[in-house]
């Protein structure tokens, strides 16, 4: 399982990276990705990236205290694909969920306006 951090950098190389291609990172380039809420540093970098390698999600070629040459392994862009489809299925859904929240309002209150119309009628 992945984790903000380690996300964050995996979008990063997907988007920087065409399909199947190397490409030389710079760390300081890999650390202005990520938010300046975590507070990125090298460490860390280097250790998502280890991480990375490890769950194959990356390839790394070459690797050196400040460059890093790699690129993302089609199964980091599988499972970023099932993400973003699944955040778009949740969506749908809290929208048809909403719709059908306001329907229930609608018809509760229609249903109530008229059980009080016929009450008047009869009594």
């Amino acid at each position: 399982m992945l984790d903000y951090r380690c996300k964050t950098i995996l979008r990063f190389l997907v988007k920087e990276c065409s399909e199947g291609s190397y490409r030389v990172f710079d760390v300081k380039d890999i650390i202005e990705c990520l938010p300046k809420k975590i507070k990125p540093d090298e460490s860390t970098v280097k250790l998502c990236l280890e991480y990375l390698e490890k769950g194959e999600y990356i390839s790394i070629k070459y690797k050196d205290e400040n460059v890093c040459c790699l690129t993302p392994l089609p199964f980091a862009r599988q499972i970023l694909e099932a993400e973003s489809s699944q955040h778009a299925k949740d969506k749908k859904l809290i929208k048809m969920g909403s719709f059908l929240y306001f329907l229930v309002f609608i018809f509760a209150f229609l249903g109530s306006f008229l059980a009080i119309m016929v009450y008047g009628l009869i009594f």
